[in-house]
Order: structure tokens, then sequence, then C-alpha cells
């Protein structure tokens, strides 16, 4: 059996992965992890408290760094790493994600979803409007105050690029090749830099395969474990 932990995007939940899980192979026991900390290195130490002794971390955006993070600090607990669009930079420009976060607190947690949620799906695609859809639903759910700490940690994220050639396990960074948030360049590069890194992209998708792509994405996953003996076909 191979465990499988999700950790979903700023402001999303499970409902992020509920498109893949029942795709995925019966031998993956997939769960789901919402980090919060107010810095990565705080919600690396949530995902490392709840998750079993030894699996495969797979996050996106947010949730991707966090991946990255906990991928970087248990390297004898993770066996494989997945990262859904999420840069290994530092934030671009610390301004905007703190004023992100005093809107959070000041009660603006309906408009900044909204805001986000006109960026984060190719709308042109099969699925971009339900995924926009989804996204606002998900924050409303989630809530300002998990919101506000993500936000938090993503305006004080610090450079990992450096420290990529560390990521010994396999690893896969899986991109929409039309993200609007992080560039598929950086994925491309990340994986280049990881000694067992592969980088696979979605034509026409944005920022979360998962929910615009459902299909090809669990079919990317799939074949990735397969092929490092993550996930040995049944």
């Amino acid at each position: 059996m191979t465990n499988l932990v999700m950790i979903p995007a700023f402001g999303c939940d499970e409902r992020l992965y509920a498109g893949i899980v029942p795709l995925l192979p019966s031998n993956v026991l997939t769960s789901t992890i919402i980090c919060d900390g107010h810095d990565f290195e705080t919600s690396a130490g949530q995902v490392l408290a709840q998750a079993p002794e030894h699996f495969v971390v797979l996050g996106t955006s947010f949730g991707g760094r966090v991946a990255l993070e906990t991928a970087l600090r248990a390297p004898g607990r993770v066996r494989g790493l997945v990262v859904i669009g999420s840069g290994a930079g530092p934030v671009a420009d610390p301004r905007a994600g703190l004023r992100r976060s005093e809107r959070l607190r000041a009660g603006e947690a309906e408009q900044v979803a909204a805001e986000m949620g006109d960026m984060i799906a190719h709308m042109e695609g099969p699925n971009g409007p339900a995924t926009r859809a989804a996204f606002i639903e998900m924050c409303a759910d989630v809530g300002e105050g998990v919101m506000t700490r993500q936000s938090d940690a993503l305006a004080h994220r610090a450079d990992l690029w450096p420290r990529l050639s560390e990521v010994a396990c396999p690893a896969l960074m899986l991109w929409g090749a039309l993200d609007k948030f992080s560039p598929a360049s950086d994925g491309l590069r990340m994986a280049g830099l990881m000694p067992r890194g592969r980088y696979v992209e979605i034509a026409a998708c944005g920022h979360f395969p998962t929910l615009e792509y459902p299909e090809e994405t669990a079919a990317a996953i799939d074949h990735w474990m397969e092929d490092q003996g993550l996930s040995p076909k049944l």
C-alpha cells in the first residue's frame, strides 16, 4: 500500500482532489491535510505530525510549497514528492502578500477569493468556470482565519532554489501550461535541479490541474508512481 498525503492550495480543502482520488489505483491510500501554519516550517510540522511514517507527499500551490519543505525536512520519511503549480523562489512582491493578509484580516475574504478566482483556471477550458466556482466555494468554507495564516506564510516564504539538489526522492513537477500564478517554466527548472526530477505539463490548463483536467492529472501521477516503484502495478 502506498500512502499519498495531499496538501491543498490556499483557501482549499479536500475537494481540490475529489476528481482524481477515484482514478488512482486501489493500492494508493489517500489522505488530505489542510495546513495553516503562519510560516512554512510550521505547516511542514503539521504534515509530519499527521502523516504515516513513510509517504508520498503531493501539494498544490501553497500546498506544493508545504510539500517541498516537508521533503527537505524529512527525507527519511518522504518517499516521493509531487509539486503542482508552486515555485521554489521567495515572494516576488512582499508588499502585495502583506496587503492580501491585511485585507483578509479586514473581512475581505470574499473579495480576495473572487479576485484570485479570476486567475485560477483557464476559463476557456472544459472545466474553467466550474474550477473558479469551486475555488470560491472552498474559500468560503475554509474561512478567513485559515486563509490569513496561509497568506502570512506565502508573504514570507524563503528562497529554496539553492536547496533543490537536496531532494533525493523521486519528484514530479506537474504544471498547467497556462498557470497565471506560477509559470510553467519554474516547474521545468525545478525538475532539472532535482536529481530524480520529472516535469509534466498539461496543455490549455491553469493553476488547478486536479480540477481542470482530473483524468489527465491522475494518469500522470499514476504513471510516475508506477515508473518510480512507488506504486507497483497490481
